[in-house]
């Protein structure tokens, strides 16, 4: 090989090392790590347990409880919100978190609210299944709550609320435990949110 030769030759080896360097490659064999922005990839596939909050969300509340007191917790749903959203989200029940903190709810899992509706004088019908019926004494009472609470925030000014299973009315207890007789053929009066108010309910700020 001549001297120009390999003047040449390393000249070439040269330029192909710069052009290596310039790019920010390695000049070996092994592969180069190169990072990734954390917002290369949806929201959505984060690994979280947490519902993200979403564009145009209204924050409404539900009632679980945490030590044998109602506690207010604040959920977003995505428009539009009708009667039924914030009682089928009660239903879910706490979140992962919420439960690692004490959160509980006394509704029987497997309830389903079978309809939902305003009635004159603003008071709110809740058709259930028969699930919710199956429980008893202080968990019922507790459950009732939830439920009153839940649906009395639905609608301002609500006179309260009467339940239904199967087309038919059913006097739930209020918060001592009573029970009201109701006459053949008519409704019972609509629990409200002072019937409970032993339960003491406040908001949970996190």
């Amino acid at each position: 090989m001549t001297a120009n030769s390999k003047r040449s030759t390393f000249t070439a080896l040269t330029m192909v090392l710069a052009t290596l360097v310039g790019c920010g490659l390695s000049s070996d064999s092994e592969p180069t790590a190169l990072f990734v922005p954390r917002d290369v990839f949806p929201s959505e596939v984060a690994e979280t347990n947490e519902s993200p909050l979403l564009p145009n969300a209204t924050l409404h509340p539900v009632y679980f409880l945490r030590d044998d007191a109602l506690v207010e917790m604040q959920r977003p749903l995505p428009p539009p919100v009708f009667l039924d959203a914030p009682l089928n989200n009660l239903l879910e029940g706490p979140t992962e978190t919420e439960a690692e903190n004490g959160f509980v709810s006394a509704i029987p899992a497997g309830t389903e609210v079978v309809d939902v509706a305003l009635m004159r004088n603003n008071t709110i019908s809740i058709h259930l299944n028969q699930t919710f019926f199956e429980i008893e004494g202080a968990q019922r009472i507790r459950a009732s709550a939830q439920l009153v609470f839940t649906a009395s925030a639905l609608i301002n000014d609500t006179q309260g609320v009467v339940f239904f299973l199967e087309g038919e009315p059913v006097q739930l207890p209020d918060g001592e435990g009573s029970i009201e007789e109701v006459p053949e053929g008519r409704l019972p009066a609509p629990l409200t949110i002072n019937d409970y108010s032993a339960l003491a309910p406040v908001t949970f700020k996190e």
